[in-house]
């Protein structure tokens, strides 16, 4: 394999000429390279910032079940029910939550109305900070309901109905129904477009209400179009999900059980999410489950990698919850049960599953990680004796393992010296680090060992510039690509990464920064997601080893590599200096550029996006020229094609 587009033809002194001005970069031959993994750039979903629910899951109504507290509150309080009163025309009612002979078990929270004045009486819902309805688009409406006799001191319950409508957005909508109507009408409160929805008995009567749901129907696999396409667009290889400390939960009582996020939406147990704050409760209804992850992956063509708890749940609460290292086999048979749902045929248990839901051909699942971000003995005892077991019956999944919540220190050189290739596939390092660390970290792996360890996975990582109090400018893109160039060059060893957290919605964030930020109704993406998107969709198939000149201190980082493909070259470079810096390189021939530029302290925001790439065509003579703080992406013809 003979790299030969266009490395000849430079003289010595041309170079030197070059070099004079900044810095020269010599390409070797691509057969001295190796070859990069198709995972290499993937992503990472986890349900903080509201990005499931409120998010990507595109459910309108907040607490469409009722759900929410369940598990320690009945009392009625619209301040954090998602519901709140609604009366008309002298109506009134005793609004309670009940629990008795519901829908599902596993959700039997739900709404009852009792109603004892002659008007209309009942609740509304205003969404995750409004229902955003576009005129012209199409909404399916649905919930259970059913009304109730009084017998002495009792109700006589009746049979639970289901109502369930489509309709087009535009004008305000009443339906009509046995106990009253429901209503859908703009938000005279907000102004701006925004709606609710309301849930009113007429008269006399007592009517209880669940499993409410008011969805767009214009989806992609279920999900929040817009939010897909811009995932789709960074072309991941992978997905991550669906944490993140949320695959642990904070103790076992809100520990994210795949098994009980599959099945009909009304048997999915909403839990606390473990970002949620006292003053701001915020809960996983599972309307984005297993299920719809892999459905998910499958829309946007990567590769599933759910995160298993490892018998333990998150270290950062203290005293963290673990099991006896006996009963290590029942957190395995949870990850071998997912292995069956995910590849099962229609005959086994949890492919029987899977097939009930639509899907019938299986999700080919190749990895599985074991832990999240977890450190020590107790971790490491127990991520071994689960990952025996699953390797023992499923030889063909590769175990990502983890190293710990920081990429140095005791526990980090302590699971790097347990792991080998045959306890871990990957090695799962993360951080969050300074502007400086992760200029260093371009040169972080060129002297990790190249055998008898796993691969590095370089499951989260985010550039936190403190002294821009984490935004997500332009400053901390470019030093994330200066880290990526050496993830890159050294991926022999990187074999995948994922930048974390991957979404916020705008208002609702517990971390900063984050990839992508939204409200319900549009988004906009920042200068880091145009890097990673700039090298997911410039991943060559091999690389080319390459020497330079280039100081330490001049803010140039690169990386190179062919597409076998399509015969191109393809040159990273990084400046990250406040200077234009020429670079010598020994290419010649038509090239397509990609340029990412700007002022260190730019950020993207809903209406204005001033850092975005630029492309162009040129002619490269044996040098490039390097806008001040900017990433530049160069494609090169084979042999001077174009």
């Amino acid at each position: 394999m003979k790299h030969a587009n266009a490395l000849s033809g430079l003289t010595l002194a041309a170079l030197a000429a070059f070099a004079a001005q900044g810095a020269t970069i010599t390409l070797g031959d691509a057969k001295n390279g190796h070859e990069v993994p198709a995972t290499l750039w993937g992503i990472f979903f986890e349900d903080i910032n509201w990005a499931a629910d409120g998010g990507i899951y595109p459910e309108q109504l907040a607490n469409a079940g009722f759900d929410w507290g369940q598990d320690s509150r009945p009392k009625w309080n619209c301040a954090t029910d998602g519901w709140e009163e609604d009366f008309r025309d002298r109506g009134m009612a005793r609004l309670s939550f009940q629990f008795g002979a519901p829908v599902h078990p596993n959700t039997a929270k739900h709404l009852r109305v009792e109603s004892f004045g002659a008007g209309l009486a009942g609740v509304r819902n205003r969404g995750y900070d409004g229902i955003f309805l576009e005129d012209g688009a199409e909404y399916s409406l649905s919930f259970r309901w059913r009304e109730l006799a009084l017998d002495g001191i009792d109700f006589s319950l009746g049979e639970w109905m289901r109502f369930e409508t489509n309709f087009t957005a535009g004008d305000e909508k009443t339906f009509k129904l046995p106990f009253g109507i429901v209503a859908i009408e703009r938000d005279a409160s907000a102004g701006d477009g925004r709606w609710t929805l309301s849930l009113l008995v007429k008269g006399r009567r007592a009517v209880e209400f669940d499993c409410t749901s008011l969805m767009p129907r214009d989806t992609i696999a279920g999900l929040r179009r817009d939010l897909v396409e811009r995932l789709a667009a960074l072309k991941p290889a992978f997905v991550r999900f669906p944490g993140g400390c949320v695959a642990e939960g904070s103790d076992f009582q809100h520990w994210f059980d795949w098994r009980r996020t599959v099945g009909p939406r009304e048997r999915r147990e909403c839990v606390l999410n473990r970002w949620s704050r006292p003053a701001a409760p915020y809960w996983e209804t599972f309307g984005l489950g297993y299920f719809e992850y892999f459905l998910l992956c499958e829309a946007i063509g990567a590769e599933p990698l759910p995160i298993c708890i490892a018998g333990l749940t998150c270290q950062f609460h203290r005293p963290t919850p673990h099991c006896a290292i006996e009963d290590a086999d029942y957190f395995a048979q949870v990850i071998l049960d997912l292995v069956e749902f995910a590849n099962g045929d229609a005959t086994t248990k949890w492919g029987r599953v899977r097939a009930e839901m639509g899907h019938p051909a299986p999700f080919n699942l190749k990895m599985v990680g074991i832990g999240n971000e977890n450190w020590g003995g107790v971790f490491m005892d127990r991520y071994e004796a689960i990952q025996r077991i699953v390797k023992a019956r499923h030889p063909e999944i590769q175990i990502v393992g983890s190293v710990g919540a920081k990429p140095e220190g005791k526990d980090f050189d302590d699971a790097w010296a347990r792991l080998t290739d045959k306890t871990a596939d990957f090695a799962d390092e993360h951080y969050y680090k300074p502007p400086e660390w992760f200029l260093a970290a371009a040169h972080r792996y060129d002297a990790y060992p190249r055998s008898g360890k796993p691969k590095v996975y370089a499951g989260e990582y985010a550039c936190h510039d403190k002294t821009a109090q984490k935004a997500n400018n332009l400053r901390s893109a470019l030093c994330e690509a200066a880290a990526m160039t050496g993830f890159e060059r050294n991926s022999d060893v990187v074999a995948m990464a994922s930048y974390a957290p991957l979404f916020a919605r705008c208002g609702h964030s517990q971390w900063h920064p984050n990839l992508i930020w939204f409200d319900g109704r549009r988004s906009f993406v920042t200068p880091n997601y145009h890097v990673q998107r700039l090298f997911a969709v410039n991943r060559p198939t091999r690389t080319i080893p390459a020497t330079d000149d280039i100081s330490a201190d001049s803010g140039i980082f690169y990386c190179a590599g062919l597409d076998e493909t399509t015969g191109e070259t393809i040159l990273k470079l990084v400046n990250s200096s406040d200077e234009e810096r020429t670079v010598a390189v020994n290419l010649r021939g038509k090239a397509r550029i990609s340029t990412l530029t700007g002022r260190p302290s730019d950020v993207n925001t809903m209406d204005a996006e001033p850092v975005k790439p630029t492309e162009s065509a040129m002619d490269i003579e044996g040098a490039l020229t390097l806008p001040p703080n900017s990433l530049t992406v160069a494609r090169v013809a084979k042999n001077g094609e174009g």
